[in-house]
């Protein structure tokens, strides 16, 4: 297994000028909003996106190397986006040999990574919940939603967008806490002592070097219910952007974070800089690997437990 696989959630949204949300299945008044994503899965198979990246430095591509799976029966899609930049000229050398593969030519050779999605639009609601591979943080929300917005323009519905806003609530941590366990807390400083002896024998003093001082405490088992309220205690109650005030004279941390996992999925949680806690869940040990890549089908269900499961979504009740 080359690599920790991540999938992100999302909900998605059609708004019209005035934001009001939509239903997603009757937009515009006839539109169904899966219909217009399958649409445009097979848009950008033939014909592949380009647009300039943020920084207007690259070029961002996206299409997909084969059709997307739809089942409409169940009102969901899913497949494989492949999403490359272009834009920079260097060179690909054997690691071994040293000996040059390709002279990469910003014009005409893109760097392409594939990410899997799973898309499920319920009938007659606002929203809709998007599945997204994440791979060592490189991800593909904003490339997709620039994408989708710019397709839907295209086919004249000026006076609508999508929105993808992240999927992780109050609901998540708290099903997460009651239900997990806390594998693991990191104590962090954004000083430093002078030395190893400074750090052993302390008492009392502020470190005052710039740096990162990082405690950890873990276990495979689960930590005990005393860290469980401990970190819980914190996160409930903690200001937004202040240090941590646990006791002593240097006490205080500048943040703190902690691992809960549930079912096979784990997530990182932040105390002090709560928007640094990001959508995506770490299910590597739930998959199945052939050749060292996760099997669709099991990426399939790992989808579905993300949306029926994790976030509690009965789509027959939405």
């Amino acid at each position: 297994m080359s690599e920790r696989i991540f999938l992100s959630t999302f909900v998605v949204k059609v708004l019209d000028r005035n934001k009001h949300e939509q239903i997603l299945s009757r937009f515009n008044e006839t539109e169904d909003f899966f219909n217009t994503f399958c649409q445009f899965t097979e848009e950008i198979f033939v014909h592949m996106e380009r647009q300039a990246d943020l920084s207007n430095t690259s070029t961002l591509h996206l299409t997909l190397d084969a059709p997307a799976i739809v089942n409409s029966a169940e009102r969901r899609i899913y497949g494989f986006f492949s999403s490359g930049v272009s834009g920079e000229k260097f060179i690909i050398r054997d690691i071994f040999t040293n000996e040059t593969e390709l002279e990469v030519e910003p014009d005409i050779h893109g760097s392409f990574r594939e990410l899997f999605f799973y898309l499920v639009v319920p009938r007659d609601r606002h929203i809709g919940y998007l599945i997204l591979q994440r791979k060592s943080k490189f991800g593909i929300k904003t490339n997709l939603k620039r994408s989708l917005n710019r397709y839907i323009r295209d086919r004249g519905f000026l006076n609508y967008s999508v929105e993808i806003n992240n999927l992780l609530n109050s609901q998540v941590y708290e099903r997460m806490m009651q239900l997990g366990s806390l594998k693991k807390i990191d104590f962090i400083k954004r000083k430093i002592p002078n030395s190893a002896e400074e750090y052993l024998n302390n008492n009392g003093n502020t470190y005052n070097t710039n740096g990162t001082l990082r405690v950890s405490i873990s276990t495979n088992s689960g930590l005990s219910d005393f860290w469980k309220n401990f970190v819980g205690r914190h996160f409930r109650n903690h200001n937004d952007n202040t240090r941590i005030e646990i006791g002593g004279d240097d006490g205080a941390l500048d943040e703190m974070e902690f691992e809960l996992e549930l079912s096979g999925k784990k997530k990182t949680f932040h105390v002090v800089n709560h928007q640094r806690t990001q959508p995506d869940i770490d299910v590597t040990s739930n998959l199945d690997f052939e050749n060292n890549e996760p099997t669709i089908a099991s990426l399939i269900r790992e989808s579905q437990s993300l949306i029926d499961d994790m976030l509690e979504v009965r789509l027959n009740h939405v």
